[in-house]
């Protein structure tokens, strides 16, 4: 019997019809074009054809071409999204006769397997895990004060260690969710972890009394727009002298460019946008998707919903669980870089501790394909499912990389210095590899390094098994222990790395705004002092970058292989 109460040898009375349930047409599990998938697909054509129709008849010149897919797709994607806000609206009003009623459907004693609750993962049937009970949340999705788009991430999966991050001031949402029970869940898709022994709930209460005390409202916005205001400024500026001036020395542009990697794109997305994707800047759905579209999709050419799915879904549920963290090689072979000793030792591996930090330059354009590849097209994000995608999130992505590409490209091209083709691309290169550095060495010191814990998920026995692994630590313990942080005295690491080098407060309250992690940490650490727990703290980013390159180096070496915490 596990901390949740499932038997481990209950899996064995599971049918193979509920093992192997599946929604014919979610999008999670098939690789084909979904439903979804078809009617943005349909209106794309329909955006590509109305703009031929106005480049033909001379309304719509061909350096505009992609700035009018851009416009038509988004408005296109509004349309449908006030056509279904007014049906919700409708659907709202005759709830109690056009909604079935979940007691009608289930008994509240019945046990479903992660196969069955993956099922109901869309906005007409909402099922979510937590803590090994499962809820309908369907009649709750508009209503809910963190948003549709959360909510809906977290559905059709056991999202117990989201809900508890995402609520650990306020014992509210777990009494709101009491009436939407249903059953509970007898088989997990992803590791367990145990229960929480009271170390979380003295973080939460301790960390609450600060805020309470200070009379602060720790997703108080005003601090990140004063300080973007800078960095888009020097990024914007950089960006006019590299691709815009006349007659300008080649050093300068390349100066411009590097700038525009940073000011726009590296310290943003490391900035309000990580913000924003946690809905710790301010308490607007609105704001974070403002904000969160603005800095990723339109400036940067990536995707919100691709990142959502990845980092809050996954790497901060799962980190550093091998199996599980999409951030993780994914299988035991085949990766370009050995981060766990689980993975197959091959001759090149030796040598990652020199290429890797080269490669590390790609991860800004790896992103802009791989959200187009591997999330849109196969709705996966490494170990990760991804639940349906909406319509208009599908011709939004459309719609952001063509203003992209109108960004970057054909403005300033055609309408300023129009300096040569050849130096606008090995300046975009070098605004890419600024950014690709910037992000990559931000993330990786904070993580695969010597001195944080690795875990290992067993997913070869996860149809035979309940519960396929059981993680040694609960979740927060996990989270100290598979986190550093770095440069606690600097204020100019904080600002750079966007509070990443508080990275183990952000773990534990990723609601909370980066910029009240100075102020929490020493809370934090005084209650793992007072519990034994150790935390992970380097003086500066040259020890933890070196922490990183001798990890790389240690993985290398064959037979060299740190413990896992695998039960």
């Amino acid at each position: 019997m596990t901390a949740l109460g499932v038997n481990e040898s209950i899996v064995e009375s599971v049918s193979d019809q509920q093992k192997n349930s599946v929604v014919k047409n979610s999008s999670s599990f098939v690789l084909g074009l979904s439903k979804n998938g078809f009617y943005a697909w349909v209106s794309i054509v329909l955006v590509l054809l109305i703009s031929t129709i106005g480049y033909t008849s001379g309304l719509i010149h061909s350096w505009g071409i992609f700035l009018s897919w851009a416009l038509l797709a988004e408005s296109f994607a509004f349309l449908i999204d006030f056509i279904e806000y007014i049906s919700r609206r409708k659907v709202l009003v005759h709830s109690d006769s056009n909604q079935k009623n979940p007691e009608n459907l289930t008994s509240k004693n019945s046990e479903f397997t992660w196969q069955q609750v993956a099922e109901h993962n869309t906005p007409e049937s909402a099922w979510i895990a937590i803590k090994g009970k499962v809820y309908d949340v369907t009649k709750f999705i508009d209503n809910h004060p963190g948003g549709r788009e959360l909510l809906l991430l977290c559905c059709g999966r056991d999202a117990t260690d989201l809900f508890l991050s995402y609520h650990p001031f306020t014992k509210k949402p777990s009494q709101i969710l009491s009436k939407y029970y249903i059953g509970t869940m007898i088989t997990y898709e992803h590791p367990v972890y145990p229960e929480d022994t009271g170390f979380y709930q003295e973080l939460c209460e301790k960390v609450g009394q600060y805020f309470v005390a200070a009379n602060i409202d720790h997703k108080s916005p005003m601090t990140a727009f004063i300080r973007m205001i800078p960095s888009y400024v020097i990024g914007f500026g950089g960006f006019y002298v590299a691709y815009l001036m006349k007659d300008v020395d080649i050093s300068l542009r390349i100066l411009g460019a590097i700038l525009f990697g940073i000011g726009c794109q590296g310290i943003p997305l490391t900035g309000w946008m990580h913000d924003s994707s946690h809905a710790s800047i301010g308490h607007s759905e609105w704001l974070w998707y403002t904000i969160g579209r603005f800095s990723l999709d339109w400036i940067s050419g990536s995707s919100m919903v691709s990142w959502r799915n990845q980092h809050v879904i996954g790497h901060h549920v799962y980190t550093n669980v091998m199996g599980a963290d999409p951030d993780l090689p994914v299988s035991k072979e085949g990766d370009v870089r050995r981060i766990v000793p689980e993975q197959l030792w091959t001759t090149m591996y030796r040598y990652q501790y020199l290429y890797m930090p080269v490669l590390y330059g790609l991860l800004g354009l790896k992103s802009r394909f791989q959200d187009s590849f591997e999330i849109f097209k196969n709705h996966l994000n490494g170990p990760i499912r991804v639940n349906p995608i909406s319509v208009q999130d599908n011709i939004r992505q459309f719609a952001s990389k063509s203003f992209w590409m109108f960004f970057r490209f054909v403005l300033p091209h055609v309408f300023f210095g129009k300096i040569p083709l050849s130096l606008h691309i090995a300046l975009f290169f070098v605004s890419e590899f600024t950014t690709g550095y910037w992000l990559a060495f931000n993330f990786q010191v904070s993580h695969v390094t010597t001195v944080a814990d690795f875990y290992y998920s067993d997913v070869d026995s996860r149809d035979s098994k309940a519960i396929h692994t059981s993680v040694q630590d609960e979740w927060a313990i996990s989270q100290v222990k598979s986190t550093i942080d770095y440069a606690q005295d600097s204020a100019i690491a904080t600002y750079l790395s966007g509070g990443l080098n508080y990275q183990t407060a952000h773990h534990l309250f990723p609601t909370v705004s980066q910029y009240h992690y100075p102020k929490i940490t020493p809370i934090i650490m005084d209650v793992c002092k007072k519990r034994g727990i150790h935390y992970n703290a380097l003086p500066n980013f040259k020890e933890a970058f070196m922490g990183h390159i001798n990890h790389l180096h240690q993985m290398g070496l064959e037979g060299k292989a740190a413990e896992l915490k695998l039960e």
